[in-house]
């Protein structure tokens, strides 16, 4: 199975062309508006692309954008989106904001953690819409964004603007993406965090000055705020890329603005890197590290054989001539700083990727070591995301492979093409579900935390 089984009361709505052809032209109404607005040369070529992708994914996941206020996006109720859904109605996320040293004490607080930004991202789309339609708002909002950050991390490499769309387009229209949307909750399909930090710090790495080293700090905390992994998949990245060019250049002004950016980011997250540390005092919320290794780390990770990501099949759920092109570059342009960085880069989150063991019976060293070393590493139950950063360091070869070079434009129709064939007809797609209303069960912290555990301490 893919995901969880279908909750007994989960009411699928099935919107067809025949039958609700009116919500599909709503959608090819918003492709064309934003496609025009792309067109505007006046516009700086970011905000054309980012128009664009807007129109693109209204017309590839239609009628999505035309039900988004009467129907769920995926499978609902599902424990994580029902979760989420409850949790932000209950009012974590100003609990967590606003009184932080009191929401160490706090089941809700500790069971979720210091990342709540979806929540108050959730907040933001509530003040105009219901709060299941505005988690609906969130996903969109994902998609476009992921694409997006995809794309200007691509042409920030090297790519054209043509050649950047293409290259970014699977990474935030993956299948992994809609997987997410599909069953679990909403930060997991905000990979464009994740792609925004590395174009970020790669303009810092480039350029220097304070305004992108302060960019890309910045951008770490917001990721952190949204989801914990991207922290720790950007964590790993920065640690990877300064050693690539530690080794290779120790006294390099690169190197100098690659240190200046880590240290940024752990100034930059530190108020919540020390509010989870907290949450995590005392019994521990769902398991102990024993459990976490054993029942969540060990599968839901990279498989090697089969290949499998997160029981996703590696075919479909990677682009092909991302990983030529990548393969390419590694070859033929593997001398260049940025090219190696990028192979080290990849190398080193596909180890971390893969869990706790590279195949079955043989121990991985690599996650081992950062379980050791790492504070709170322990709490990992999806190493999986760490591919996340593979792909991106993928794109990342992919767009070196295409410097000096134009794509022709007749290349999106045939990627379209193919992504309706690989990912839309895929099981894991989203359909679209009833909304149901539910409650937060006055007792739920028993049932999910045990009844015997006692409240942290205020540290």
């Amino acid at each position: 199975m893919y995901g969880p089984p279908p909750d007994p009361r989960q009411l699928t709505l099935l919107y067809t062309l025949g039958d609700d052809g009116w919500r599909y032209a709503i959608c090819l109404m918003f492709c064309l508006v934003f496609s025009g607005v792309a067109m505007i040369r006046r516009l700086p070529p970011e905000l054309r692309l980012l128009s664009f992708i807007i129109g693109q994914v209204a017309l590839l996941t239609a009628p999505f954008a035309a039900t988004m206020t009467e129907a769920v996006y995926g499978s609902f109720p599902t424990i994580d989106k029902s979760g989420s859904l409850l949790f932000y109605l209950d009012g974590v996320h100003q609990r967590v904001l606003l009184s932080p040293l009191d929401a160490v004490n706090d089941p809700a607080a500790r069971l979720i953690g210091a990342h709540v930004g979806h929540l108050w991202l959730t907040a933001l789309f509530d003040l105009t819409l219901e709060p299941f339609a505005a988690f609906n708002a969130q996903a969109m909002f994902n998609l476009c964004l992921g694409w997006w950050a995809a794309a200007l991390w691509a042409r920030a490499l090297g790519a054209s603007w043509t050649a950047a769309a293409l290259l970014g387009a699977p990474f935030g229209m993956g299948l992994h993406v809609f997987r997410d949307l599909n069953w679990y909750t909403i930060e997991k399909s905000a990979v464009g965090w994740l792609a925004l930090y590395a174009w970020a710090t790669l303009n810092a790495a480039r350029r220097g000055g304070a305004a992108w080293i302060a960019a890309a700090s910045a951008l770490f905390f917001v990721s952190a705020f949204m989801n914990w992994y991207w922290a720790m998949v950007e964590a790993a990245g920065i640690v990877a890329v300064t050693a690539s060019f530690a080794l290779r250049d120790p006294r390099g002004v690169t190197l100098r603005r690659l240190v200046l950016v880590g240290l940024g980011s752990i100034f930059a997250a530190s108020p919540l890197v020390l509010l989870q540390l907290a949450l995590l005092q005392g019994p521990q919320t769902l398991g102990d590290p024993e459990r976490f290794l054993v029942e969540r780390a060990a599968l839901d990770s990279v498989s090697l054989w089969p290949p499998l990501w997160n029981r996703l099949e590696l075919t479909r759920a990677l682009s092909l001539p991302v990983i030529l092109l990548a393969a390419w570059a590694a070859r033929a342009r593997r001398a260049e700083p940025e090219t190696w960085a990028l192979i080290t880069l990849a190398a080193a989150l596909l180890a971390l990727s893969l869990g706790p063991q590279i195949l079955p019976g043989a121990p991985n060293p690599v996650y081992y070591a950062a379980r050791a070393v790492v504070p709170g590493f322990w709490r990992i139950a999806k190493p999986e995301v760490f591919f996340e950063g593979v792909y991106l360091a993928l794109i990342g070869l992919a767009a070196i492979a295409c410097r000096g070079r134009d794509a022709p434009r007749w290349l999106y129709p045939i990627w379209a093409v193919a992504w309706l064939l690989i990912v839309r007809t895929h099981p894991v797609y989203p359909g679209f579900s009833a909304p149901i209303e539910q409650r937060l069960a006055p007792d739920w912290a028993e049932h999910v935390m045990g009844p015997n555990e006692d409240p942290p301490k205020t540290p």
